[in-house]
């Protein structure tokens, strides 16, 4: 039996996040509030194949950094990205963006990008001298956002270069040597 692939990782440093636009006509960045519990659960089931706690979530939240995209016609939560601190093998500092997540029915809006953006400027803004994410192979919508905010590839693994080229080649963007991040442990 085959051993699970480690998840890929990305690391950013301090710098301050590219401008990106605000969210679509309709939808509102704004925080987590407790109100949100019941939507943002279903939200959370649907995207991830795991059992997090909130309380767990939600305390290990930076201040400001549990961020939330609202449908403002039916006030559902349609996007989350949590600015977060976690310790981790490996990095030195716990800053780490976590729960990064858009529902379906919503793409096209920039949300993911705008989420994202926000949770990493609030790592930014916690004076991390760089912060971690951890993703998937086939999340390719969410690394190629991660891209464009400036987070690099983290190769860390024997493994991970040829998963990360693989990666790039399927986004069709070249350049991975000038991108990652080279820290074998």
């Amino acid at each position: 039996m085959s051993q699970p692939k480690q998840q890929l990782e990305m690391v950013r440093g301090p710098e301050p996040v590219p401008q990106t636009d605000p969210p679509a006509s309709g939808y509102r960045l704004r925080q987590y509030e407790e109100a949100d519990r019941g939507v943002y659960w279903r939200l959370f089931a649907g995207v991830f194949e795991t059992r997090s706690r909130l309380d767990d979530l939600r305390s290990a939240a930076l201040p400001g950094g549990f961020h939330v995209i609202e449908y403002e016609p039916d006030r559902a939560v349609v996007a989350s990205a949590v600015a977060a601190e976690y310790e981790r093998d490996g990095h030195t500092e716990p800053g780490s963006l976590q729960w990064v997540m858009a529902n379906p029915g919503h793409s096209g809006h920039g949300l993911g990008k705008a989420v994202v953006a926000a949770a990493s400027q609030s790592l930014a803004d916690a004076g991390y001298s760089r912060v971690y994410l951890s993703t998937d192979d086939w999340r390719l919508p969410a690394i190629h956002v991660y891209l464009e905010l400036g987070w690099k590839p983290l190769i860390f693994a024997e493994d991970m270069q040829e998963r990360w080229s693989a990666v790039y080649k399927k986004l069709r963007r070249g350049g991975l040597e000038a991108d990652a991040v080279i820290e074998m442990r």
